[in-house]
């Protein structure tokens, strides 16, 4: 049993009428590095906000170490880094001692090993002149004062050349095995995050679509069927009535069916059964990428 470190309950969070966050339940276990992957504007950094007390949730429960009730005490154990700012004259051991008197953290030696695992123990310029990277950088260090149980990291990897997420790649794995904290980190890149993660939550308009560990990514991506057809709704509703199957729809209007991968002829009966032609029916690798966009398009229309 994974022991839970952060769960929320049917979390939403509206502006106006529209929902940012729906009726979001997750569960972050300890130990864990969670990938949550959403496109632009699909509800990471509200989620984000929300569990850090930066915004008020509309309803729903969160739930921080088994303590529901005294968040903001509990919170104090959390680092978190959104758009990572610092005082842009100075630098990066003046800019941490000066975090580490505000936090009342006092740890002798922490800023010096925490900027040793980030890589910039030995950089002097001022933040101002920092570039991207090593503002990412000095934010994961920034997160990780004070030895939090859980680390939330927004983005890190947004906007920067291929050499710089290689580099912020390398630090997240260093950070987190050197720390020995729970880290949820958000991002659009499936693919990059699948390098670190050992657990991912897709989110699109708010919605939790679905958890599945890194294995089970894995697992579904390496084989699934492939389905063509001529009415993908009837064909879909066909599959879960029928064969309880839960398969998602493809920028292209293919069916990806993760199950009964040794029952293509079953398949194929269920689906003449309820009157939808078949074009076309074969077992296929699928991408991390096909697999992001086709559960959002399944779970935009069909969950």
């Amino acid at each position: 049993m994974r022991e839970s470190v952060l769960t929320t309950h049917n979390l939403t969070k509206k502006y106006g009428s529209v929902p940012a966050l729906d009726n979001v339940s997750l569960t972050l276990a300890e130990g864990d590095i969670y990938g949550l992957i959403g496109q632009n504007g699909a509800g990471k950094t509200t989620f984000f906000k929300c569990v850090m007390g930066l915004a008020k949730p509309t309803s729903g429960k969160i739930e921080i170490g088994g303590e529901t009730r005294d968040l903001n005490a509990v919170r104090r154990h959390m680092g978190f880094m959104i758009n990572p700012s610092f005082l842009p004259y100075l630098g990066p051991h003046e800019n941490l001692e000066y975090l580490c008197r505000v936090k009342g953290i006092r740890m002798k030696g922490e800023t010096e090993r925490l900027l040793k695992i980030v890589g910039l123990a030995d950089v002097r310029k001022p933040f101002k002149k920092f570039s991207l990277g090593m503002k990412q950088r000095l934010g994961i260090a920034g997160a990780l004062l004070g030895s939090p149980a859980i680390v939330v990291l927004d983005e890190p990897i947004n906007g920067l050349d291929p050499q710089g997420i290689i580099e912020m790649r390398t630090v997240i794995r260093d950070a987190h095995r050197e720390s020995g904290a729970t880290f949820i980190i958000s991002s659009h890149i499936l693919s990059e995050l699948d390098l670190v993660a050992t657990y991912f939550g897709f989110i699109e308009k708010g919605r939790l679509l679905k958890q599945i560990s890194h294995k089970e990514l894995h697992e579904a991506t390496r084989k699934s069927l492939c389905i063509e057809v001529d009415n993908t709704e009837k064909a879909v509703t066909a599959l879960k009535a029928t064969l309880g199957a839960r398969p998602v729809v493809t920028e292209k209007g293919q069916l990806v069916l993760e199950s009964h991968l040794e029952e293509p002829d079953r398949v194929a009966q269920t689906l003449a059964g309820a009157g939808v032609t078949l074009y076309g029916l074969h077992r296929q690798e699928t991408t991390l990428e096909d697999y992001f966009i086709g559960l959002v398009n399944g779970g935009e229309h069909y969950e």
